[in-house]
């Protein structure tokens, strides 16, 4: 009976959440949108979000990029990468070291560039993915005339403990979106104190062109840790930040 259940209350719960994306409309590029996911990330973690942005016809799913434990990646291909804001899925075969994480990044990026003829990415990432970006982000090594240049970073709840001293090193031109969840007003998204998510902007703020965060509040259905990535107030916030250059 539960799967039933499920199986039924699935689609319109999946329904509901496109309805905050249904009337958007935005413009189309060629720039790249790169989703890491967190600790122990797979294809569920940004999964219902590409599917969401690609059935509503803000973005492409591309591509998948599939990493190996070595750093070898692989592509599947889902559709052509032309100018429609094509998105591409990072799976990491070893999800548990952000470090290694985060220089194995460099090389999908430079992947893209080489192969796809990308040249300009935004990068999104969720919980430990954030840290993931961020470590690369602030490694000017990493950060070469081998990869795309990096337009716009998306953090969705994650927190920086010890990185403060790190912002020096981020990209001077570098728009950063900061998502926070509360639940209830308690102050945290079940998994992250809403207050060391939002120590983000101290250590950016002061080095890059734009720093922007929004606080998505709601029930543990909507805004515990691992399910941001499943609200579509999320999606709405993220395509606005993203694709509509207007609105922030």
């Amino acid at each position: 009976m539960l799967l039933v259940a499920l199986l039924i209350l699935l689609p319109i719960w999946q329904s509901h959440q496109m309805s905050y994306t249904d009337d958007i409309q935005v413009p189309q590029s060629k720039t790249a949108t790169v989703f890491v996911p967190g600790y122990r990330g797979n294809w569920i973690s940004f999964g219902g979000m590409i599917y969401r942005l690609n059935h509503q016809g803000i973005a492409t799913k591309a591509l998948v990029a599939h990493v190996a434990k070595d750093g070898q990646v692989t592509f599947d291909q889902k559709a052509k990468v032309a100018a429609n804001n094509p998105m591409v899925q990072v799976l990491f075969k070893d999800n548990r070291h952000e470090h290694k994480q985060a220089q194995q990044l460099q090389g999908v990026l430079k992947a893209l560039k080489t192969k796809y003829h990308i040249t300009q990415v935004n990068l999104v990432g969720h919980s430990t993915g954030g840290n993931i970006v961020f470590d690369y982000l602030t490694n000017p090594k990493l950060r070469n005339s081998d990869v795309p240049t990096t337009v716009k970073f998306v953090n969705i709840a994650t927190t920086f403990p010890g990185d403060a001293h790190k912002g020096k090193y981020l990209p001077k031109n570098l728009q950063v979106l900061n998502i926070a969840g509360d639940i209830w007003h308690a102050g945290t998204d079940g998994g992250v104190p809403l207050q060391q998510d939002l120590a983000l902007g101290d250590i950016v703020r002061p080095y890059v062109a734009r720093y922007q965060e929004q606080i998505v509040e709601g029930s543990p259905l909507t805004v515990y840790h691992s399910l941001l990535h499943e609200n579509g107030r999320v999606d709405l916030i993220i395509s606005d930040f993203l694709f509509r250059i207007d609105k922030f």
